[in-house]
């Protein structure tokens, strides 16, 4: 009842956890395109400081209002953002095995341990989850 006359028509959320972090990791282009992409998401918006901002509508019922995600709208767009990370991520990471892997035929006499590579945290974790070896591996997390 307290807003009931008040002419709020939507509120704003910060989603600071969705990826902010993994969007540092990324290259800027891969950053760039993903912004790019936000800007035309419905009900997302991107702050100045790259914060994503999710945007519930303020729906008003009889005697109060309400803060809905009409037809799951917001929901769905914070899903396409995270699954555009998680395919940035990924690009990244097949690229840095692709590498490894050539590197691997120019020398094959030298010892395989000079051969490896270091693979981010989640990309280990999303590259587990492509392949479907979650449900019995675990990725070595290194601290």
């Amino acid at each position: 009842m307290a807003f009931l006359h008040c002419p709020l028509d939507a509120i704003k959320i910060s989603v600071l956890g969705l990826g902010t972090e993994r969007m540092a990791r990324l290259p800027q282009e891969c950053r760039l395109s993903i912004e790019g992409r936000i800007r035309g998401l419905r009900r997302l918006e991107l702050a100045q400081n790259d914060t994503i901002l999710a945007c519930f509508p303020v729906v008003m019922r009889t005697y109060d209002k309400v803060v809905q995600d009409t037809d799951n709208q917001t929901a769905e767009s914070l899903h396409q953002v995270i699954r555009l990370i998680s395919f940035h991520e990924l690009k990244e990471s097949s690229i840095l095995i692709e590498l490894a892997m050539w590197k691997l035929t120019l020398n094959d006499d030298q010892a395989h341990a000079d051969h490896r590579i270091f693979v981010p945290d989640p990309a280990k974790i999303l590259i587990m989850e492509y392949c479907g070896f979650t449900d019995f591996l675990e990725p070595a997390i290194e601290e």
